[in-house]
């Protein structure tokens, strides 16, 4: 079957090594997304973003998100990882990555594994602003 690693992270992504653990001599494919912190938000300065998961459940979700698209594409290897506390401005906080016998199946899995990581699972962000008034983003805030 799949190589499948998921995971929270309290430090840096170790995102080569990520990739590396799901290299395969059958997949000729390998799409990798880093989420990164980024310094601006509508014309606001970021200075760093705050992470918050429901850690015993966002571990369950990104098993069972990494399991069903790894099936659904058919994949050879999937990573899901994310970063939970402080992550600076240009870091990872997050990295998704499929291996698949093609392009396309790797392409359309990677997408659907960060689109669904930050639609579904239990892990808030919050942009600490350098003007103040910080705001949570996340499942559930509205």
């Amino acid at each position: 079957g799949p190589v499948i690693v998921t995971g929270l992270e309290h430090g840096p992504l170790d995102v080569a090594g990520l990739v590396q653990a799901i290299r395969r001599p059958d997949c000729g494919g390998l799409v990798v997304f880093e989420g990164t912190a980024r310094a601006e938000t509508d014309g606001r300065t970021v200075l760093r973003l705050e992470y918050e998961a429901y850690e015993r459940r966002a571990l369950a979700q990104l098993r069972a998100l990494a399991e069903e698209v790894a099936a659904r594409f058919a994949l050879g290897g999937v990573v899901a990882v994310h970063r939970v506390g402080t992550v600076a401005v240009c870091e990872p906080a997050v990295v998704v990555a499929a291996a698949a016998a093609h392009r396309g199946e790797a392409f359309a899995a990677a997408r659907q594994l960060i689109d669904r990581t930050k639609s579904d699972v239990a892990i808030w962000k919050k942009e600490v602003f350098a003007q103040g008034h910080d705001s949570w983003v996340g499942i559930g805030v509205t």
